[in-house]
Order: structure tokens, then C-alpha cells, then sequence
């Protein structure tokens, strides 16, 4: 995993949290802040909605701001970490980044390749570090995967392939105004589908062509509720990624890599299973480790926030603004590369 292009040093824990925008993930990113113990504190939280600011107050204890200005006024934080809409993490990102505060910031960095790169040169001109959230990068599975990868266990890589099938309900989007927009969501890719992009670059390489066909078939939003896309891989490798939000539970989010030497499967809801690991030639240690790694989650979020708090509060590597803006690259040309318009 690299670290961000900047180089100021955290400060010393206890690190001092402020989390923006208190809807459907944040109590994930609360329960991992609070989870750090002596290393780290959550002491706001904002949203200009009363009745979530309220709940988020009640549930952490936290002191609560209604507007992203007032908290990064009087509120005494190292880190902030961004929860909003998607199509508003770059300016609150910059604002905090202004304010001189480290930025966390859920995926994607923004809808927008241009407002990505403003927040990837704000935190740089500040002297802030970027935390992008790509918590799948923590699974067990996950980290296994790469480093049999890493170690060549699968040879020449041939194909990646990814599926997503996940349920969001006409509720779901009508709960908010902000939901199913192109300008502040985004689709079933960009949305929820960039767990599964994200991953196939990580553990396939870099993805150079990207062909799309996207569709709304069911949902009454203005983005697509299901799509296909193509890709051809840097190391020359074929993939292809199915997404969908019409599914009728949370059934499925896998992601297979087949190569010259072996084949891994990651299954469950969320890459949280090892449902294929096999190989021409064996490694007891980390084939051992295979039998244990998998988890179950009680959401499609998994468990990998809790290890991306805890590497922030340990001063170690994470995902850097410039890898996570290459997966906003290839979300921008699923889009761009649909046919159908």
C-alpha cells in the first residue's frame, strides 16, 4: 500500500476525531474511532440535519456541530473524517484540509476526477495527510490474496473477474434527495460497485481500456441501477465486472483471479470469503492462513474500517490520494465508455 505524495507527521495519538455527515455509514466509522482506546477519541460530529445530528450525539457523545464551518471553528480536532454525499467530499475535504486538519475521506474522493485532484493539492499545500477509504484493501482475504500475488503463486495473471449483487430499494433511494444522482451519488458502479473496481485493480494492476453497458431497469433514479463493464489490465490480462443494486438480498460481492499457476476466488457479501484457493505448488504457511481467513460481516461495509482507523492511529501506510484517484479514473470511463449514452 503507498503513502500519501505529502510527508508532515500525524500527530501524537490520542488523535482528536470529527466526523461530517451522520447518515448510513458513519456509525461504522464511529464505532471504529471509539474502538482506538487511548489512541484516538471521537470529540465531534456534524450534520445539518437535526433529527441525525441528534441521534449521532446521543449514540457517541460527541459534541454536535449543525454546519462543517462551525465544528472546524470551535472544535479542537487533528482529523476529519467526510461522510457526506459523494458529490460533496471534495469541497468539505478541502475546507477541513484548509483548516489545517488531516482528511479522511469515504470512497469515492468525489464524483468528480477535477474536484478529486483539488482535494489530492489541498491537502498537499496545507500539510495534511489524505486518508482514502478503501476498506475492502484490509479483509483478511483480501490481504492474503495480494500477497500470493506478490509472491508470483499465480504466475502470469489471466483474467479478473468481478460480481456485485447487492439490494437497494426505491426506499433507499427516496430517503434522501441526494440518492440515485449523478451529480451527488452516482449508480450501482460508482456507489457501491467501486468496492469491487478498487479491488480488481489492486490485486490485478492497472487498468488501461475500459468498455461499458450500463442500464435503469427497476430503480427510479437518474443514474444506472445495473451494468457490465470490459477491461483490459496494464499486465495484458482480460477482466469483466457484473453490478447490480436489483438483487433481491445483499447476495453476492466476488471477485476471481485466474492465472497461469493457480486460481483464487474472494466470495461472501463482501470479498469476506476464500471460496477458490488453489495452486500448482503449495506454501503450508500461508496456505494454512487461507483456511482461517474467512470472516462474517453483519454488513456489505465488512470489517476493514476498524484496520484503517487503527493504521492511522499507528503512523503506518494506507491507500494514497493519487492510487485512490486512479480508481476514480476508471469509474469516470465506465461511464464515459457506455454506449448506450
Amino acid at each position: 500500500m503507498d503513502v500519501v505524495e505529502n510527508s508532515p507527521q500525524y500527530v501524537s495519538p490520542p488523535l482528536r476525531f470529527g466526523v461530517v455527515g451522520c447518515g448510513r455509514v458513519a456509525p461504522t466509522h464511529f464505532d471504529a474511532i471509539q474502538a482506538l482506546g487511548e489512541k484516538g477519541s471521537l470529540v465531534a460530529v456534524c450534520d445539518n440535519d437535526p433529527n441525525a445530528l441528534a441521534r449521532a450525539v446521543e449514540k457517541t457523545g460527541a459534541t454536535g456541530y449543525a454546519s462543517l464551518r462551525e465544528m472546524l471553528e470551535q472544535a479542537e480536532l487533528d482529523i476529519v473524517s467526510i461522510c457526506t454525499f459523494s458529490g460533496l467530499h471534495a469541497e468539505h475535504g478541502i475546507a477541513a484540509a484548509k483548516a489545517g486538519k488531516h482528511v479522511v475521506v469515504e470512497k469515492p474522493m468525489d464524483v468528480s476526477l477535477k474536484a478529486a485532484h483539488r482535494l489530492i493539492e489541498a491537502c498537499g499545500e496545507n500539510g495534511v495527510h489524505l486518508f482514502p477509504i478503501f476498506q475492502n484493501r484490509f479483509n483478511t482475504t483480501v490481504r492474503l490474496a495480494k500477497e500470493a500475488i506478490e509472491k508470483g503463486r499465480l504466475g502470469k495473471i489471466y483474467a479478473v473477474n468481478g460480481t456485485m449483487i447487492w439490494k437497494r430499494t426505491q426506499e433507499y433511494y427516496d430517503s434522501a434527495d441526494w440518492r440515485g444522482t449523478q451529480a451527488m451519488d452516482g449508480g450501482a458502479f460508482m456507489n457501491q460497485g467501486i468496492h469491487f473496481v478498487d479491488a480488481m485493480r489492486y490485486l490485478g494492476g492497472e487498468i488501461t481500456d475500459v468498455t461499458s453497458t450500463l442500464g435503469t431497469l427497476d430503480r427510479d433514479i437518474g443514474c444506472e441501477d445495473i451494468g457490465s463493464a470490459l477491461f483490459r489490465f496494464a499486465n495484458g490480462a482480460l477482466g469483466n465486472i457484473f453490478c447490480t443494486t436489483l438483487g433481491r438480498y445483499d447476495q453476492e460481492g466476488s471477485l476471481m483471479i485466474l492465472g497461469e499457476k493457480g486460481q483464487i476466488k474472494l466470495g461472501g457479501g463482501c470479498l469476506n470469503k476464500i471460496d477458490i484457493w488453489d495452486f500448482d505448488e503449495s506454501d503450508p504457511a500461508m496456505d494454512a492462513n487461507a483456511t482461517d481467513a474467512d470472516y462474517q460481516s453483519q454488513s456489505v461495509y465488512g470489517h476493514g474500517h476498524q484496520a484503517f482507523y487503527n493504521r492511522i492511529a499507528n503512523n503506518e501506510a494506507f491507500t494514497s490520494g493519487h492510487d485512490a484517484l486512479e480508481t476514480l479514473r476508471v469509474l469516470t470511463e465506465i461511464y464515459s465508455g457506455d454506449p448506450s449514452g
